[in-house]
């Protein structure tokens, strides 16, 4: 398939007209219209239907644009990943889709240890509550942080897995006491993050849930981690560890760690073409060494800065 005629039927379809496609793309209108024209020959049915009001995509040209535009990033990320081939010296920019879920200062730490490795490459962080399914067109590859691995056309690489597990502050547990069993939680304050499948649910590690009544919800993640350090009662958090990072003084504590919780998935998506790109390549194995472990739960540490030499 002809990329040129590709993208002048894509932009026709986005901006409604041909007048208006040839206006932002600073092209002669009659040289979109041969091009269009021309992949309409080429798939042997209609792509555009045309009104005085404009035009727009036929049934057949609906399943062309959705596919071409996949196409079209494809190649240019292809393209883009062509030009580090051969260059020791990683540069240029990285895009990564960051899941909300994961704690700010370990994203910061590990991205920033990266950077600092690879000072001639910039780093573009979007973070998203579902990145592979927000973000995967917009960015060189995706975290996946969840239960099942997304399914997608695109190539998933495993980097290991993080346990999601209840904690609380030591100076909330000196005034509230310790759970010590499920029906326990009932007489404490329950942080409940709106992010997940049901705020009223927790998940159990021997499979189904246990009913909860929160008493704060909050749709950002990192914001009920906030209350929880600040003492102000018992959430559900996503646990990472760092190789084996001795824990700082000021751990929060795990709390019915072997009853409530799950095991997530942490993976890496991005489109097959891109594979083989050393920028990739590098990120990945730098995410394996750092997520690569999670054979047994431990306290949840607040992550220090790191002095990084340059």
């Amino acid at each position: 398939m002809d990329l040129e005629e590709t993208r002048a039927f894509l932009a026709v379809i986005e901006h409604g007209s041909f007048k208006a496609a040839a206006e932002k793309l600073n092209q002669p209108r009659a040289t979109l219209r041969r091009r269009v024209e021309s992949l309409e020959v080429r798939a042997g049915v209609p792509l555009l239907e045309r009104s005085r009001n404009g035009v727009e995509a036929t049934a057949a040209g609906a399943v062309l644009a959705r596919h071409g535009r996949t196409l079209l990033r494809e190649t240019d990320a292809l393209l883009r990943s062509l030009r580090g081939v051969g260059d020791d010296v990683l540069r240029g920019t990285l895009r990564v889709g960051v899941p909300s879920s994961l704690p700010a200062d370990a994203v910061a730490l590990v991205f920033g240890l990266f950077r600092a490795k690879f000072p001639q490459l910039c780093l573009d962080l979007r973070v998203s509550a579902d990145p592979v399914a927000e973000l995967l067109d917009d960015v060189e590859v995706a975290l996946h942080l969840g239960v099942e691995r997304p399914s997608n056309r695109y190539l998933t690489r495993p980097l290991g897995s993080v346990r999601e597990s209840l904690y609380a502050s030591a100076s909330y547990l000196d005034r509230h006491g310790t759970p010590q069993s499920l029906e326990d939680l009932g007489a404490h304050v329950l942080l409940a993050s709106r992010s997940g499948d049901d705020v009223e649910r927790w998940p159990l590690l021997a499979g189904g849930s246990v009913a909860i009544t929160p008493a704060i919800q909050a749709q950002d993640p990192q914001l009920l981690r906030r209350f929880v350090e600040h003492g102000f009662g018992v959430g559900l958090l996503t646990e990472l560890e760092f190789g084996e990072r001795e824990l700082d003084d000021e751990a929060l504590t795990p709390v019915l760690e072997q009853q409530v919780g799950r095991r997530l998935l942490f993976s890496a998506v991005m489109p097959e073409v891109l594979a083989e790109s050393p920028k990739l390549r590098t990120i990945l194995a730098h995410l394996e060494r750092f997520f690569g472990r999670r054979d047994r739960p431990r306290a949840l540490a607040r992550v220090e800065p790191v002095a990084v030499g340059m």
